[in-house]
Parts: C-alpha cells; sequence; structure tokens
C-alpha cells in the first residue's frame, strides 16, 4: 500500500468516524429536547466539532435527524429482508417482522426519541426512499400470495401495505404516552395475530 493510498484510507475512516459521531450525538439531543428545540450550535458542542465541520455533512439539522431515521429504516428494512426468507409461514413473518421492529426502538433513548418527535418522524419516514422500498416489497408479496383471496385491487394492497409499516409506530407510541407497559413480544404477536386474521380469512 503506498502512502496516498494509506492517506485516503485514514482520511476517508475519519470521515465516517464523524459522521457517525454526529449522528449518535445528535441522536442523544433529539431524544432528550426533540428536533425542534436542538440547533446546530448544541450539536458541534456535544459532538466536539468545528461548526464548519457539520456542514461538510450536513446542510441543516432537519438534514441530519432525516439521515437518523433513514439508518433506522434501513436496519429494520435489513431484518425484515432477513425475516422474509427464514419464515416458514405468513404468521412467523409477520411476527418476526413486527417483533425486530419493537425490539430495534425498545430501548429507553429511543423510546424518548420516538414519543418526543413523533410528527417528525411520520413525515420523514413516509418521504423515506427506503420506507417506499419496503411498501413496494410488501405489495409484491401480498400479491404473490396465493392464500390472500379477499384482495385483489392495486390500489388494496398499497393501502394493506401502509397499514403494515403504518401500524407498529401507532401502536407504539400509544402505548408508551399512555404508560402501558407491554413487551416487544405482546406488541408483535397482537399485531400478527390481527394482519394474519385480516390477510388469511
Amino acid at each position: 500500500m503506498n502512502t496516498e493510498t494509506h492517506l485516503l484510507g485514514k482520511r476517508e475512516s475519519s470521515k465516517i468516524q464523524i459522521r457517525e459521531r454526529l449522528l449518535d450525538e445528535s441522536l442523544k439531543l433529539f431524544s432528550s429536547r426533540g428536533l425542534e428545540k436542538t440547533t446546530v450550535a448544541d450539536i458541534v458542542e456535544q459532538s466536539g466539532i468545528a461548526r464548519g465541520t457539520f456542514y461538510n455533512y450536513f446542510p441543516d439539522v432537519n438534514s441530519l435527524f432525516d439521515a437518523i431515521i433513514s439508518q433506522m429504516n434501513g436496519n429494520i428494512q435489513t431484518e425484515i429482508k432477513a425475516n422474509r426468507e427464514k419464515s416458514l409461514s405468513v404468521y412467523d413473518y409477520l411476527f418476526a417482522t413486527f417483533k425486530c421492529y419493537f425490539d430495534f426502538i425498545g430501548s429507553p433513548q429511543m423510546i424518548d426519541f420516538h414519543v418526543i418527535n413523533q410528527a417528525h418522524i411520520r413525515q420523514s419516514s413516509y418521504q423515506s426512499e427506503i420506507i417506499k422500498t419496503i411498501v413496494k416489497d410488501l405489495i409484491r408479496d401480498l400479491k404473490s400470495s396465493k392464500r390472500i383471496k379477499d384482495f385483489n385491487e392495486k390500489y388494496e394492497f398499497l393501502l394493506l401495505s401502509f397499514m403494515l409499516v403504518g401500524a407498529p409506530p401507532e401502536l407504539f407510541l400509544a402505548t408508551h404516552t399512555s404508560d402501558i407497559n407491554l413487551s416487544s413480544e405482546q406488541l408483535a404477536t397482537f399485531l400478527a395475530k390481527v394482519f394474519h386474521k385480516v390477510l388469511m380469512e
């Protein structure tokens, strides 16, 4: 490895580390203060970087927030794909997918983040290319299932997919803002039963 390649490698590694620090530290701020009360000044102070460095990565706080949501949705999408491949039934697929979502957002920090930023999360998620891809994949899976008989219109599969994507966060927020203490397994079981009944009976 020559010196130039080594320097480029170190520079790229440093960029990745700075970006990850920005994402991690801003997530803490968004979880405690919310998006609306978090400024670039807060983020650079918390991250220990120069203000100019922030703008090398993100044009504003909203873009950084969107990047956090995109990263979360990407992680969830990876889990959904893995569950699709290993599930033996529609119920298993639904349960595993819902549970991975609830497990992922079930830490105290993630609960705070979702409760305090719920309107912004909805807006960011539904504009996300990853969510659009998840919806397209769900439409494909629903259409290909020979056992789903009561739905055959194109718009019905679209609406079902929106419901499958939208129900977990709404149930999560409803239970956590009402101090209803249910486990990821209980929430996933409930949603899997509901959607399995809707789709298969």
